[in-house]
C-alpha cells in the first residue's frame, strides 16, 4: 500500500505485515492521496505534493503566535524543518 506524509515522503508498505518496502523524499509535504493506474501495460503510482491550507499557514505568513490561524501555527510550527512550500505531482513507474 502507498501513502504520503506531511513531512514529504511517499512510502510503500506491505499490507500483510506493515513492513516498509520503499520511500522517497518529495520536495514538499504530501497533500493528496496516491493513485495508481496503468498505461500501455505499465503500472504507475502518482501523488500530489505541496504544503498549503492550514498546515501551510505558518510557512506562508511566517507567523510567530502559536494560537494564530485557529491554532494551526502552533500545531504545525516544526513543519518548516521538514518541508517547504511549492507543489506538483510526482509519478513513479512500478516494476515487479
Amino acid at each position: 500500500m502507498f501513502y504520503g506524509t506531511l513531512d514529504g515522503y511517499i512510502k510503500a508498505r506491505d499490507s500483510r505485515n506493515g513492513k516498509e518496502l520503499w520511500k522517497f523524499k518529495l520536495p514538499s509535504g504530501v497533500i493528496g492521496h496516491p493513485i495508481t493506474y496503468e498505461h500501455k501495460g505499465k503500472q504507475y503510482v502518482a501523488i500530489y505534493y505541496g504544503v498549503g491550507g492550514w498546515p501551510g499557514v505558518g510557512l506562508v505568513f511566517d507567523l510567530q503566535d502559536p494560537t494564530a490561524g485557529l491554532g494551526a501555527v502552533g500545531a504545525f510550527k516544526e513543519l518548516a524543518h521538514y518541508t517547504q512550500q511549492g507543489g506538483g505531482v510526482m509519478v513513479f513507474s512500478l516494476t515487479y
